[in-house]
């Protein structure tokens, strides 16, 4: 809660306070007539005021000893906001407003020390329920924004570790393949180390962000998808096709690279007959990703890896709700949709 928001929380209560009766009488009654001439003695308004500030010097002892479980100081507080009250109040309406207007706000009889110092106690008392309850109203608000600043800080720290589990996973995948390619002396092989190179500095600077924007997200994709070429010795065949506008849309770093790399890892590749499909359809908002491949015959398995348990993990802390991802393998192929609202 904000410092606006908590203003108008405090007024909304006094006037609740002071309002309740005509409010309830003019929703039950369409013939109310409110009376202002109830607040012309000025008797009303010295009280008025006292109450307002009685209670907040109550609240500040509150949120300074309660909350401490100083009690002590509490007690002793409270009975310093009485004197100060009670000096006040006689001084202000016994004193000050009798030599301005002639009148007393209370009687002879009623003005004796002991019943005036016990009457104003009691006064004091009530205005301690005032205080109770804005406190009960400022602890609650605080106590959502701080499970709100909770929550938030979890799911953040749960997406830092899912990423960088991910990274883990994906940089060894890769660092083995450049390692085939260095033990055949493959001329690839610095190739390989570049892009991999471009591809570190990627998910080292750019991928800390929270979103990044689809079309450098799909940069990063490509970057991987000839990477993976690489390690091949004869032609490869993957259909990669983006349609739609991306240059305006932002998705959360690393989101889309674990179902190509699943299907890099088990699928077949160097059939041109069955090529690798991978197909991205942006429409305003809404994203679909989709990755098709033929299981090679030594990974007929049901594969998930890392990379995809983390995935789905990762989508359920940031777009809860707003994601369906369809997974669907038989013996011959593999194929994952996700429809996501970016």
């Amino acid at each position: 809660m904000n410092k606006r928001q908590r203003i108008i929380l405090h007024i909304v209560f006094w006037l609740l306070f002071y309002f309740k009766g005509d409010i309830l009488n003019l929703i039950g009654n369409r013939n109310y007539q409110f009376e202002w001439t109830r607040y012309q003695s000025p008797f009303v308004w010295s009280t008025i005021i006292f109450t307002v500030i009685i209670s907040y010097l109550i609240l500040y002892i509150l949120n300074r000893y309660f909350s401490t479980k100083q009690y002590l100081k509490l007690a002793l507080g409270f009975v310093a906001v009485c004197a100060i009250y009670i000096s006040f109040r006689y001084l202000i309406e016994e004193v000050i407003i009798w030599r301005i207007i002639g009148y007393h706000n209370y009687s002879d009889e009623s003005r004796r020390v002991l019943y005036y110092i016990t009457d104003n106690i009691y006064n004091v008392i009530t205005f301690s329920f005032n205080a109770f309850f804005l406190k009960m109203i400022e602890d609650f608000f605080a106590n959502e924004k701080e499970k709100t600043a909770l929550v938030t800080e979890k799911l953040n720290a749960e997406n830092a570790f899912l990423k960088n589990q991910l990274n883990p996973h994906f940089l060894f995948n890769t660092l083995n393949n450049i390692y085939s390619l260095a033990l055949n002396q493959s001329p690839k092989t610095p190739e390989a180390v570049m892009k991999l190179s471009e591809l570190m500095r990627y998910m080292l600077y750019e991928s800390n962000q929270e979103k990044v924007s689809l079309e450098t997200e799909l940069t990063y994709l490509n970057n991987f998808i000839e990477l993976q070429k690489i390690r091949y010795s004869g032609q490869t065949y993957v259909d990669f096709q983006v349609i739609g506008d991306v240059s305006s849309q932002r998705i959360a770093p690393l989101m889309l690279i674990p179902f190509v790399e699943n299907a890099f890892k088990h699928g077949i590749v160097q059939d041109v007959n069955h090529p690798l499909s991978i197909q991205l359809l942006a429409n305003q908002n809404n994203l679909s990703f989709t990755v098709k491949n033929q299981l090679a015959n030594q990974n007929k398995d049901k594969y998930g890896g890392v990379g995809l348990e983390n995935i789905k993990k990762r989508l359920n802390l940031i777009y809860p709700k707003s994601y369906h991802l369809e997974i669907q393998n038989d013996a011959e192929s593999y194929s994952s949709e996700l429809n996501l609202i970016l």
